[in-house]
């Protein structure tokens, strides 16, 4: 039995599998279903798969997950100290509540396995998930995007889109595209978190479920490793969720700030076809060319000259006036833009990229 609180009763999350077909994987945790599929490849249950996705929400919830199966003990420590760093940033319990069974039971003894040689690479096809793939060491077998995660099951415009793209970058590649559909953003215990708290948890969760062909998940970087902050995904984290008998989690180069990611993938014909960095959604186009994200971006292949070739983007005669209608750029973004003050702007750019750093500069506390 989980410790907790003297004089208390926590809440009890139980995880418990659910009959599925084959190659997919279910489970009820906290009695609502939660389900995993794909036709690339097969998933199968592990130990750790959902105490990796539930553990931070089951922290905020002062909740004890009660798992079927003894968690491996390295993944254990690793998932006690991803809790309690979290549980400094935003609360929760300081570690991790887990009730499992003393020993395993011989009936349910899984035999020995040997960590699956599949590398796979998180693939979003944005800047951070390119450079992960063209500029990093990782030797990918496998390109790994998540349908239900940053774009919805039912949106199936973006999904086809997204899935030529990977069968596109796959072929160019000489990787395998893999293609994984889950509900778990929908499941009622795990929506109360925000998900820049929970993603790199539940990438982690996903590559535990293809551990019969992938045995190491590759998390592109975030943040540089000298501006970490609090967030779902970070060099120290990902790491930590790794079974290492069974699935390892690496987290990508995180040497550089995405100035330099962006720098180093600039001149790429594999980007300038496919780059996708808009959270929008907006329907008939990967990237809206409005929203901070994608004026951040605009400007800095803007200012190598190489944005007329990114045909993902609006037209580069758009830039200076999206930047002239975007009233503000919120604080936590501000840094990243002041890394870019010696690009090759033409004059009416230097002159709205100047003027919406004033106002913004004005506007942040």
């Amino acid at each position: 039995m989980a410790d907790g609180p003297p004089g208390t009763e926590p809440a009890r999350w139980t995880i418990a599998p659910l009959p599925a077909p084959p190659g997919s994987v279910a489970a009820l945790v906290a009695d609502q279903p939660v389900r995993a599929w794909s036709a690339d490849a097969p998933l199968a249950d592990a130990p750790e798969a959902w105490p990796t996705a539930f553990c931070l929400p089951a922290s905020r919830a002062d909740a004890v997950l009660v798992s079927p199966e003894r968690v491996d003990p390295t993944w254990r420590s690793g998932a006690d100290a991803n809790v309690a760093l979290a549980a400094s940033w935003w609360g929760g319990t300081d570690h991790l509540r887990l009730d499992q069974p003393r020993r395993r039971l011989v009936s349910r003894r899984r035999p020995p396995t040997r960590r699956a040689e599949g590398r796979a690479v998180c693939f979003t096809s944005g800047v951070d998930s390119f450079f992960t793939l063209l500029r990093g060491n990782h030797a990918p077998t496998h390109l790994l995007f998540v349908i239900g995660f940053d774009v919805d099951e039912d949106d199936a415009e973006r999904v086809a889109t997204m899935l030529a793209t990977l069968r596109a970058v796959g072929q160019a590649t000489g990787t395998r595209p893999l293609a994984v559909t889950t509900d778990l953003r929908t499941h009622p215990k795990f929506v109360p978190d925000p998900w820049q708290r929970t993603h790199g948890a539940a990438l982690a969760a996903i590559g535990h479920l293809l551990h019969p062909t992938i045995g190491t998940l590759v998390i592109p970087p975030s943040y540089g490793a000298h501006r970490l902050i609090p967030w779902g995904s970070r060099p120290d984290t990902d790491p930590r969720w790794s079974a290492p008998l069974r699935t390892v989690i690496e987290h990508g180069d995180a040497s550089g700030v995405r100035h330099d990611r962006i720098l180093a993938i600039a001149s790429e014909p594999l980007v300038h076809g496919h780059l996708r960095v808009c959270w929008q959604n907006v329907p008939g186009s990967l990237n809206c060319g409005r929203c901070e994200k994608c004026l951040r971006t605009m400007v800095v292949f803007a200012g190598i000259d190489q944005l007329q070739n990114v045909v993902t983007f609006p037209d580069r005669a758009a830039l200076t006036v999206a930047l002239d209608d975007l009233p503000a750029i919120e604080p936590q973004h501000l840094r990243a833009w002041s890394d870019f003050p010696d690009l090759r702007l033409r004059p009416d750019e230097r002159r709205a990229l100047e003027a919406l750093l004033a106002r913004s500069t004005r506007e942040s506390p």
